[in-house]
């Protein structure tokens, strides 16, 4: 959509306008907008570019500031920062859901609610921003390449610039900022898809929304000059219509935020995104490591059940009851093999059959672990792993599961969890048990960690399949076979439960049953 033609603003302009005006200075101050239909079915008039007489009609009689006030505001304010003008008519007003105002130099500070508006009084003029939810794919002898397809919209622009200033109102973090961003779009927004875009987009990574929105991709790869993506099919495309050291400088930023500090003296590190049902991970590097700045973001796909591994080929029906079996006897479970070969995705289908009562401490730099219901505690090891690891063992905690096993003091952690008698589970990265004895070796801990006392998976990925290639058990690991082949029956039946904290309930429930009781189901 234009936003003016020959200097008059358009139709369309007019519309998004006043339908962002009545949500800003109305729906936001209602007690029932978390409840109100009207709001959203405005924001898809506004996307569709029609605007119903009835739904004016229902603005005109719900609203404290009426169709016609709303009308002359547009025609006071101008074309500069629209939104800005906005929240400053509503700070004046100061109707009943606006808890707090604060003033400063620069700008005031709105309650709303769940968070928190900032107003910036220099304010700046609206622009018009290319929004992205879908991508073109060309396929030829040479190999593939990806075209981002974008649009523009004039009511999007407006909520953007609105989205723009959402900060917590609590703790700043990633998280809470992810959140009360998500919160707000969630008021207004039903689909997920375009909510996404909006969220990127106001970090800057609007480019990133169709590819994080696909379950066919895995990974993408920005480098000093391409960014690539990882295609399930298709296999490495380059994408050809982005600025990839921009989103790289944006993504940075985000680190900063989440308390990575990438730095010359530090040029690595990681940090996870939770972006609507999906959740990332992002590792970066930057000079002297790499040229500019490079980026590796890793895209998990829903959690795995150890069914739904069963189905896919990645592990047998048998071995999948001999795991349930040792990860229920306390048995700690080391998972091996090269990177994106499987290892968190078995490791999280291991968590899901582990009693839900027991105590869990995840320990890990970047959050890949399940939201089970079950009593946890999650620690970000910025700090280090062995740190961590000898305050869960005053917590009372039963079970310690270490996201990834990379120098030393995580193998340290992993001894001191062992010693005290926690029950632990990990993965690490090694292509076999004997590339794993040569790493402990290197840290002369060798003598210190004996992988008899272990399960120990080695996993494989072959093209796109992901399969476990071996596994070594404790020499006095000796399951019932009854008890194997029933399991494993169980897992099989459960195989069409795609919700996985309901899987996992049902899962402990059949286990713990009597075997008569299990038949019946």
């Amino acid at each position: 959509m234009s936003k003016q033609v020959d200097g008059t603003v358009t139709r369309e302009t007019l519309m998004a306008r006043l339908i962002i005006a009545h949500q800003t200075l109305n729906c936001l101050s209602c007690k029932q907008l978390d409840t109100c239909t009207l709001t959203k079915s405005l924001t898809e008039m506004a996307l569709r570019g029609s605007l119903d007489p009835d739904a004016v009609e229902s603005m005109n009689s719900c609203g404290t500031i009426s169709v016609r006030e709303i009308i002359n505001l547009i025609r006071r304010a101008g074309s500069n920062d629209f939104t800005n003008k906005l929240l400053i008519t509503l700070m004046r007003r100061m109707s009943r859901k606006v808890t707090g105002l604060y003033s400063f130099k620069e700008g005031s500070i709105v309650n709303v609610g769940d968070f928190l508006l900032i107003i910036d009084n220099e304010g700046s003029k609206t622009t018009s921003t290319n929004f992205s939810l879908s991508y073109e794919l060309k396929v030829s002898d040479n190999g593939c390449a990806v075209i981002v397809n974008r649009f523009n919209n004039n009511y999007l622009d407006y909520l953007l610039g609105l989205v723009s200033k959402v900060v917590p109102d609590n703790e700043y973090s990633i998280y809470s900022l992810l959140s009360s961003r998500e919160k707000f779009l969630s008021l207004f927004i039903n689909d997920e898809r375009v909510a996404s875009s909006l969220l990127l987009t106001s970090f800057g990574l609007g480019d990133l929304t169709p590819f994080l929105l696909d379950q066919d991709i895995e990974d993408i790869y920005i480098t000093q000059d391409f960014m690539y993506i990882n295609h399930v099919k298709y296999g490495n495309c380059k994408v050809l219509n982005t600025n990839p050291q921009l989103l790289a400088k944006q993504l940075l930023k985000l680190a900063n935020i989440s308390g990575v500090r990438v730095s010359v003296d530090n040029p690595s590190g990681k940090f996870s995104l939770n972006i609507g049902s999906r959740k990332v991970r992002v590792v970066i590097d930057r000079w002297p490591l790499v040229e500019g700045i490079a980026v590796h973001i890793r895209l998990h796909k829903k959690p795995f059940t150890i069914s739904d591994l069963v189905a896919l080929g990645t592990i047998d029906s048998l071995n999948a009851s001999k795991l349930v079996l040792a990860a229920r006897n306390d048995y700690g479970i080391l998972i091996m093999g090269p990177p994106s070969s499987g290892k968190t995705t078995l490791l999280n289908a291991i968590d899901m059959t582990i009693p839900l009562q027991l105590r869990r401490i995840y320990v890990d730099e970047v959050d890949e672990s399940l939201e089970l219901p079950a009593p946890s505690v999650k620690v970000k090891s910025l700090m280090g792993k062995v740190e961590e690891v000898l305050k869960s063992l005053h917590r009372g905690y039963g079970i310690l599961i270490i996201g990834e096993l990379r120098e030393r003091e995580h193998f340290e952690a992993f001894v001191h969890g062992a010693n005290a008698g926690l029950q632990v589970l990990a993965t690490t990265h090694a292509n076999d048990v004997q590339s794993l004895l040569d790493r402990l070796r290197v840290f002369h801990l060798n003598d210190v960690i004996d992988l008899g006392k272990y399960v120990l998976i080695t996993m494989e990925k072959m093209s796109s399949v992901r399969r476990v290639k071996s596994i070594i058990y404790p020499q006095g690991f000796n399951p019932d076979p009854e008890q194997v082949s029933a399991i494993s029956t169980i897992i099989i039946k459960l195989g069409k439960i795609k919700d996985y904290v309901s899987y996992t309930m049902q899962l402990n429930k059949l286990i713990n049953e009597p075997p008569g009781d299990q038949n019946e189901h």
